[in-house]
């Protein structure tokens, strides 16, 4: 084997991890360890402005959709407000799922049917906010929400 054969091996091995650290590490934004850095209120404004956003990006692509033509431009801004809207709607999935459901919510916490029962009609009414641009879906998702944070941050659960 040549030293150039090993170099260049090396160097396409040391890349793959790398990638893969990097790529890891970038995929999960907090790991599902109790280290209490995110906060709750922090979470919930996100969601709201995920919420605001998913609204904005559905108008925006009905006023573009009313038109009798549309230009390359308006395509295009037809595509990104859509992927835009989807984007939020996965992040409010995610974070119901990977945030409240997988570690907040314990089986021993107040009112948990009713936080679960919140957090199965937001995800739904996201999903919902995915495959539709109608505001309705995204104006449940706005109100399941806040019904959600009201029962979350008023009573007590376990950390």
């Amino acid at each position: 084997m040549s030293l150039c054969y090993v170099v260049m091996k090396s160097l396409h091995l040391f890349s793959l991890v790398f990638a893969f650290v990097f790529t890891a590490s970038w995929l999960s934004a907090h790991c599902q360890i109790p280290c209490g850095i995110f906060g709750d209120a922090l979470k919930f404004s996100q969601l709201e402005q995920d919420v605001e956003t998913i609204k904005k990006s559905g108008k925006l692509i009905r006023e573009l959709s009313s038109k009798d033509t549309l230009s390359a431009e308006d395509r295009q801004q037809l595509i990104r407000w859509t992927t835009n809207k989807e984007a939020h709607a996965q992040k409010i999935i995610d974070e119901s799922a990977n945030y409240f459901l997988a570690q907040r919510i314990k089986l021993d916490t107040d009112h948990y049917t009713e936080k679960i029962e919140l957090l199965h009609l937001i995800i739904i009414y996201s999903m919902k906010s995915k495959q539709s641009v109608e505001a309705e879906p995204a104006e449940m998702v706005a109100k399941k929400l806040a019904a959600f944070k009201e029962l979350y941050l008023d009573h007590s659960h376990t950390h």
